[in-house]
């Protein structure tokens, strides 16, 4: 009798075990074309998406020092929540086991899976629900591939205690991407001036986010002057566009509470 897979976090795979890069952006592809044949839609979040969108800036991302050894440590999906009963079926179809416990502990909001070719794949139903929420409902179409670069963008700024990681990502898709007011392959600023419009916390979070990044990326040697110069006027550019946008009442009303009060969701993971 074969004996049954055990789940391991990526983290505990010893180095020498660890699938390539390579294994991970092509499986990610490979797995975003199965689905589609089956009318299933997943779309990549994450360092692979951002692999997938700028493979020109690649060889500057490693040199930012943001991945590590590993380069990757799982495939982070968005899916739609009216999906979620095909996936199951279907991962197991591609080789891949539920892991049970995430599951259970989820309510139903993310699904793991895993196989000896991936340790780790990662599908978040319908938002992103951490510090604060981004919604995916009827944003998954923008790209074949992968989730849209304002909600790469948005994946960034919503992150009360962010690291220097996430802050070299946002740097990254920042010098690369285009601001517009489209989804368009490009970052969507009347979208972020709206959502944040609306929503005084997240507009807090992230404003003090951007000025982060401004920050943090005099540090970072693998920029030049004129990359840095890029990414401060696009800085500049989308805080000047959220300030002047208009605040709904709710917004105006939490703003006058302030950061007195927890103005985020505490998060936790499995």
């Amino acid at each position: 009798m074969i004996p049954d897979r055990k789940f391991r976090l990526p983290k505990d795979i010893p180095l020498e075990e660890y699938p390539k890069p390579e294994a991970y952006l092509d499986e990610a592809r490979r797995l975003t074309d199965e689905a589609q044949e089956k009318d299933i839609i997943l779309r990549v979040m994450g360092p692979i998406a951002i692999h997938y969108y700028f493979p020109d800036y690649v060889d500057l991302y490693r040199r930012m020092e943001r991945l590590g050894e590993c380069v990757f440590t799982d495939i982070d999906y968005a899916g739609y929540g009216k999906q979620r009963n095909k996936l199951v079926p279907f991962f197991k179809a591609q080789g891949y086991e539920l892991e049970k416990r995430a599951a259970m502990l989820s309510g139903g909001t993310r699904l793991i899976f895993f196989s000896n070719r991936i340790p780790m794949i990662d599908v978040f139903f319908d938002k992103l629900d951490y510090n604060h929420p981004i919604d995916y409902r009827g944003r998954l179409e923008n790209h074949p591939y992968c989730v849209s670069l304002t909600d790469l963008l948005l994946q960034k700024l919503q992150i009360v205690q962010i690291n220097d990681k996430d802050l070299k990502d946002a740097m990254l898709l920042l010098l690369a991407a285009p601001v517009g007011e489209s989804d368009k392959d490009s970052i969507n600023v009347k979208y972020l001036a709206k959502l944040f419009g609306d929503d005084w916390g997240f507009y807090y979070t992230s404003t003090i986010n951007l000025g982060r990044i401004k920050e943090a990326m005099t540090g970072v040697k693998a920029l030049t002057d004129d990359q840095r110069a890029i990414i401060g006027e696009k800085v500049d550019y989308l805080c000047q566009y959220i300030e002047s946008a208009p605040k709904s009442g709710k917004w105006k009303g939490r703003a006058r509470v302030g950061a007195s009060k927890p103005w985020y969701n505490e998060v936790s993971d499995w």
